[in-house]
């Protein structure tokens, strides 16, 4: 048993419980792994902080989402030396696991309401949203970056130099400073269905409970439609998509032809990292289950690049042979 097992099972003992009342969950793809107490409504997150995880991080989104009065878990006990938490479990209902054909157009609106509600809020609730860094573009190049460090380079055997990466910085620089995105809205930054729940015994919009939100920043609203509606995990219809953006942009009264480019930007920039991402979870990491959805990925870029604003990115990919992705 690792020091780390030992931290833990000392954890739970303060919390009340024995050791063999902890069962392991299915974990992300971060380093943070998860585990239910048998018979209770909790589960205990391990976020090691020497790897990089926050448990202060969760806190404090946590304590903003619950000021919009929607539904985070309630946090029962805490250990930030070593990275645990006790929580609140939502139990089995996120909406990965409930979706069919009757039901998805319902629960992607409630999704989507919960969306408008933060954009709609976080007008009024800067001295919270203080707390969170700036999704700025610095930030979201960084990111996007991972794409060429794992995907293109790694993955795909490409070769890229110095000036191409600084060219690719440049043009996404410039998509960005064009579109002249919002950046006033809590981002979740992983909204997606299987980071929602459907939770019977609340009410209105708080039936929608969200998780994996630590990484939470201040940026556009349009980023997490992005992640919702551009999920490679469960791609949409594109009538229920168009439904779905229809509904968002009638209801905050914006333009739709500039918020439907906005979303693509987003879509774009995010799917670029979750190459990069997937691709090094299997090469550093050993984890190859991602790899599943590369192809999902690759097709949603694909299918944003078609629109001629984002031709200079086309002209940029077409230097490179070893991908699908134009």
């Amino acid at each position: 048993m690792n020091n780390r097992d030992l931290n833990l099972y000392s954890f739970v003992l303060n919390c009340g419980f024995k050791e063999e009342d902890i069962v392991s969950i299915k974990n992300d793809a971060s380093f943070r792994k998860y585990y239910r107490i048998k018979n209770k409504n909790l589960i205990v997150m391990d976020a090691p902080p020497e790897k990089g995880e926050s448990i202060e991080q969760f806190r404090t989104v946590a304590d903003i989402i619950h000021t919009f009065n929607l539904s985070a878990p309630q946090i029962i006990s805490f250990d930030t030396k070593y990275g645990f938490m006790l929580l609140e479990d939502f139990g089995q209902t996120s909406f990965s696991n409930i979706l069919n054909k009757d039901n998805e157009s319902e629960l992607y609106k409630k999704a989507v309401e919960v969306l408008i509600e933060i954009n709609r809020q976080s007008k009024s609730k800067e001295k919270e949203l203080s707390k969170l860094k700036s999704y700025s573009i610095d930030f979201l190049v960084n990111e996007s970056l991972l794409f060429i460090d794992w995907y293109l380079e790694k993955r795909k055997g490409e070769m890229v130099s110095n000036d191409q990466k600084k060219e690719f910085i440049q043009i996404l620089s410039d998509f960005y400073n064009n579109i002249k995105p919002q950046s006033s809205t809590l981002v979740l930054r992983d909204y997606h269905v299987d980071n929602l729940f459907y939770l019977n015994n609340q009410k209105s919009l708080r039936r929608v409970g969200l998780i994996d939100f630590q990484d939470a920043v201040i940026g556009s609203p349009l980023y997490d439609l992005a992640s919702l509606l551009e999920d490679v995990r469960r791609p949409l219809k594109s009538n229920l998509k168009k439904k779905l953006l229809e509904f968002y942009i009638k209801t905050i009264n914006t333009n739709f032809q500039d918020a439907e480019r906005e979303m693509k930007f987003f879509s774009i920039q995010r799917n670029l990292k979750i190459l990069g991402i997937f691709c090094r979870l299997s090469i550093r990491d050993k984890k190859d289950s991602y790899l599943k959805y590369l192809p999902n990925t690759v097709k949603l870029i694909r299918k944003n690049l078609k629109d001629p604003f984002f031709i200079n990115l086309v002209n940029w990919l077409k230097q490179f042979k070893n991908h699908e992705l134009i």
